[in-house]
């Protein structure tokens, strides 16, 4: 497992196969820019591959179910997400910074006590989203899943926005905001 460091990130792919549909949501884990990171949706056609291509290609992909549409397809990506890591990542730079913070804050009383958001496994969050029966076998896990992946991306805003607001917190990272820190399987 790597992790991303890359400050811009296209759109992320999660990608499903349902009802013998290819379905691709691309979800914005970028630094925030003010707009939805919930950036496109695709159901497509097995037979659409030029579409299919296009919109996987060049992207970190989140596979559901297994899906082996990248390598069916013949797609050149940056990476595999691996979800379970991508969360412990977030989960570990927040407590990262809640220490450096409690140091830094020994000497010191009147610092505000950051802020953290409540941070939720995809997964989790996946599995709170209500579709009707029609919609879930047309989109599958796809679109559940990226409303995690929005969901955390939401969170890591709001850690960088607290890194970002305390001078001591900035470095070593710099003073840039940060996208999600993507773990990739180490595979791809």
């Amino acid at each position: 497992m790597t992790t991303a460091t890359t400050r811009y990130l296209r759109p992320i792919a999660v990608v499903d196969e349902p009802a013998g549909n290819i379905c691709i949501w691309h979800v914005d884990v970028g630094p925030d820019i003010g707009l939805s990171r919930l950036s496109g949706a695709w159901v497509l056609d097995p037979d659409n591959a030029p579409s299919i291509q296009t919109l996987i290609k060049d992207r970190h992909v989140v596979r559901c179910g297994g899906t082996d549409v990248v390598e069916r397809y013949d797609i050149a990506i940056t990476g595999t997400v691996d979800v379970d890591a991508t969360f412990t990542a977030v989960l570990a730079e927040r407590d990262s910074l809640q220490e450096r913070f409690d140091s830094h804050a020994a000497a010191r009383r009147t610092l505000v006590v950051p802020s953290w958001p409540d941070v939720v496994h995809p997964a989790e969050t996946a599995a709170t989203v209500r579709r009707s029966r029609e919609v879930a076998e047309q989109t599958g896990n796809a679109f559940p899943l990226a409303r995690g992946f929005n969901e955390l991306a939401r969170a890591w805003t709001q850690i960088e926005k607290q890194r970002l607001a305390r001078p001591f917190l900035v470095d070593p990272a710099g003073p840039a905001t940060r996208p999600l820190p993507l773990a990739l399987h180490t595979n791809d």
